[in-house]
């Protein structure tokens, strides 16, 4: 097997400028499949955009993403959510007058096939059913299944994300600061969560809460204005001298 195709994300000199003014200073960063990777750094410095580039949101100034080995840049975010690749954001995004239940069935139906027609009665449809089913016991809300969406705490509706992120069967998951606005004890049991739901997946996230990234994280990457500056295992990253004076010693004392 090629390096290439061990890899389930490869950005190759990626730049993104909106005007006059540069944001992302040409990112190379490879992501290994099946690994857990966390992009952290300071306020302002382009872990946002960078989501927006590798999820389509945003087009490259200049560069190349792969997705899996497929060239995937200049591609619209539907397009490249069908290859395989699937986002949240810092912002909970659910329907809240929709069911609990019915929010994950509209990913899932999708993936199977499923197109929304006036005729249909998904109702019927078993398999999206019982996939939805499924997913709700594995996010640990089968009990509020009929529930409207938008009566969920706000960890229960981070779940239900998380939920919808999976239903389209994506091996590649973007969580954008998951545990944001979250109690202690609420924090605990959204990583198990995350462990949990992305095992077997390639899990990559923005995250400002170091516990929760020395936590999870395989590997992390180190952005500063715009530029990656460290790419390693946890306990590197933690003894890195450059890290350390840039951004990670102030993350750590603003915690306690």
């Amino acid at each position: 097997m090629t390096a290439a195709a061990m890899n389930a994300l490869q950005l190759a000199d990626v730049h993104k400028a909106f005007g006059n003014t540069p944001i992302i200073r040409g990112v190379t960063l490879d992501i290994r499949s099946g690994e857990r990777h966390a992009i952290i750094g300071p306020n302002g410095a382009g872990k946002s955009t960078l989501f927006h580039l590798i999820s389509g949101r945003f087009p490259v100034s200049s560069g190349r993403i792969a997705l899996n080995g497929e060239d995937i840049t200049g591609l619209r975010p539907y397009q490249i959510n069908r290859r395989g690749l699937s986002r949240s954001f810092q912002v909970t995004n659910i329907f809240p007058r929709m069911s609990v239940f019915e929010n994950v069935r509209c990913g899932v139906q999708w993936h199977l096939g499923y197109r929304y027609s006036f005729w249909s009665n998904i109702r019927k449809a078993r398999d999206a059913n019982d996939r939805a089913d499924a997913i709700l016991r594995e996010i640990g809300l089968a009990d509020r299944a009929e529930m409207p969406a938008g009566l969920l705490t706000y960890a229960e509706q981070r779940a239900l994300e998380i939920g919808i992120t999976i239903a389209g069967g994506a091996g590649v998951i973007m969580l954008d600061e998951p545990t944001a606005g979250m109690s202690r004890s609420e924090t605990a049991h959204f990583v198990d969560l995350i462990r949990k739901v992305t095992e077997g997946r390639t899990l990559i996230m923005v995250e400002h809460d170091m516990g929760v990234v020395f936590d999870l994280a395989d590997r992390i990457s180190v952005l500063v204005y715009g530029e990656i500056i460290a790419t390693d295992r946890p306990a590197d990253i933690r003894a890195n001298k450059r890290v350390q004076e840039a951004y990670l010693g102030q993350a750590m004392e603003a915690e306690h």
